[in-house]
Formats: C-alpha cells, structure tokens, sequence
C-alpha cells in the first residue's frame, strides 16, 4: 500500500524541521582560511607589528581597504597583496599558499630575508611575482615551474645562490625573468629556450658560466637578453638578428 498524502506531508514536515535545527555542517570555510592565512603571513612579514597593524583578526580583508595593501575579486576572495616599499623585515611564510586565489603579489623594495617558500608553488593562478630587491637567500625553488600562469617572475637583486632551476622552463606565460644581481652559479638552463611568450631576460651580475644555450635564439619574442658580467665562455649563438645585437651588447658590457 502506498503512503498517504497526510503521511507524505508529515514525513516533509519533519525533514524541514531536522535541517532548520541540524544544518549541514559547510567544511572549510575560505573566508576564514584566507583570513587565517592572512594573519599567519604577517606575523612573518612584520614581527613587531610595526607596518601591518590594520591587520587584524577583527577586520575584513575585503572591507575596502581595511587591510593595507590587500584588494580581493568580485567572489570576495583575496587576489591582490601590494606591499612594496613599507619597510617590512620578515620573512615570506610557507602560509602564503593558502590564498590559493592570488594572481599578484608586489613584496618588492623590502627588506625581507630568509628563503623562498617551495609553497608558493600551490599559487597557480599567480600572474606576477615580484620579490625583487630584498635580502632573500636560498636557492629559487624548482617548484616554481609548477605556476602555470605565471607571466612576471622578479627574484632580482637579492642574495640567491644556487642554480637556475630548469623547471622555469615550463613555465609558458612567462614574458619578464628578472634573476641579476645575485650569487646564482652553474649554467643557463637549455630550458628557458622554451620560453615562447618570454620578452626579457636579465641574469647579469650573478656567477654564471658556460655558454649561451642556442635556443635562445629561437625565442622571437625576446628583446632583451641581458648577461653581462658574468663568466660565460663560448661563441654568440646564431639566430634573430635583433637579439643577435642585444646578446653582443652586453656581452661586451
């Protein structure tokens, strides 16, 4: 025998009931992870709590402007950390890598040291990447190939040491590699050959040697190929010959 349509209307009643006083439980809440991976970073950035005080565990980092240097999307999640220039003395927190949202991040003209965090690698939708100019130290992490969308990549006048990792190389969208002015060793990566949409690449001043890898020649895109003051050896490699005059330029720099 089927149900009635009393016992039918009574079975829907009570499911109503038990959802309005047991709610699904919602796991994960990004808001708040964003917010903890936020004050995690500070924490790191800024000690002393001297640069970064608007920061706070009360605040809303897409409440218009209430944390410095912060700007989110139209999804409220956090897309944009701009902070270059303020004075901050930290270190950059494996913690970055849970706002997993970001597609820019400005820590340039900074003071930070320390390494870079292999997790920054979990930041795949990063476009620009600028650590330029700071006293970090270590080796540039390999997993940094991993950010796929990655256009900008400034590791520039820092401390670095170690080689070019050749994953850099899978990293398609790349248009600017800036890496001088650190202590980087060993070869230029064959890989950065297969930059197609690369525009500039500057590794002068670092300790570099070898030769320069032929298929950077056959990058067409490229106008700037800066790698002076290094300890290269080897012939010019044949190619476009307005990268052919780039590449003598500052051959003899």
């Amino acid at each position: 025998m089927g149900c009635s349509v009393p016992s039918l209307l009574l079975h829907l009643f009570s499911l109503i009931m038990f959802l309005v006083f047991n709610p699904p439980c919602v796991c994960g809440n990004v808001e708040d992870d964003e917010l903890k991976s936020l004050l995690d970073l500070k924490a790191a950035l800024d000690p002393d709590n001297t640069y970064l005080s608007s920061w706070t565990m009360n605040g809303n980092p897409c409440g218009g402007g209430s944390f410095e240097g912060v700007a989110c999307n139209d999804q409220g999640q956090v897309a944009n950390i701009s902070l270059q220039g303020k004075g901050l003395s930290g270190k950059l927190s494996s913690s970055i890598a849970g706002l997993k949202h970001l597609t820019g991040l400005y820590l340039h003209y900074n003071s930070l040291s320390g390494d870079i965090p292999k997790e920054i690698a979990n930041l795949t939708q990063l476009s620009d990447l600028y650590l330029n100019v700071n006293h970090l130290s270590g080796e540039i992490p390999s997993e940094i190939g991993k950010m796929e969308n990655l256009q900008v990549l400034q590791l520039c006048y820092n401390q670095l040491t170690g080689s070019i990792p050749t994953q850099l190389g899978d990293l398609k969208k790349l248009s600017v590699l800036a890496l001088q002015s650190n202590q980087l060793t060993g070869a230029i990566p064959a890989s950065l050959g297969d930059l197609g949409m690369l525009m500039r690449l500057d590794l002068s001043s670092n300790q570099l040697f070898g030769s320069i890898p032929s298929r950077l020649a056959d990058v067409t895109s490229l106008q700037v190929l800066d790698v002076h003051n290094n300890t290269l050896s080897g012939n010019v490699p044949p190619g476009n010959n307005d990268l052919l005059m780039v590449i003598l330029i500052c051959w003899c720099c």
